[in-house]
């Protein structure tokens, strides 16, 4: 069941959604999680997570388990056959994660509702925002035609 009320409301369960969420949650604020879809993807629209990203996951304990079920990579080679057309090094990086990290967005997204699930937060699915307006100090949500009130959205 949707709550009437949130401090934080996030539209969209993606790895940026759910990053947000999780960030929130950590410090003790309220965030309810809303996607249109029935269940999570199976696909994958993005296939690399970068160090610096590393780094923030990091912030919030969902590196770890990300990088346990990845494939490290410190270069990256562009070739046309035996020709090689561009190299990066990655393991120059100056970061604690010196390479890319090549993980199914599936995965990522899995990492992160577990870890929201750890703090009590699930993905309410499927929902969908229909409508948005200002009330008061915050905003009023409309989320298949009931009222959600939230301080930020």
């Amino acid at each position: 069941m949707l709550p009437t009320s949130t401090d934080v409301l996030v539209v969209g369960a993606g790895p940026t959604g759910l990053a947000t969420a999780l960030t929130l949650a950590r410090r003790g604020v309220e965030v309810t999680v809303l996607d249109r879809l029935a269940a999570p993807p199976t696909t994958s629209r993005a296939a690399v997570v970068h160090a610096y990203t590393l780094e923030v996951l990091d912030r919030i304990d969902a590196a770890a388990p990300l990088i346990a079920q990845a494939v490290r990579t410190p270069r990256f080679t562009v070739r046309d056959r035996d020709r090689v057309l561009l190299s990066v090094p990655f393991h120059e990086l100056p970061s604690r994660f010196p390479y890319a990290l090549l993980v199914s967005q599936a995965v990522t997204e899995a990492v992160l509702s577990e870890k929201l699930a750890e703090r009590g937060v699930q993905v309410r699915r499927p929902c969908q925002l229909t409508g948005l307006s200002r009330a008061g100090d915050g905003m009023l949500a409309q989320v298949d035609g009931a009222a959600l009130r939230a301080r930020f959205v």
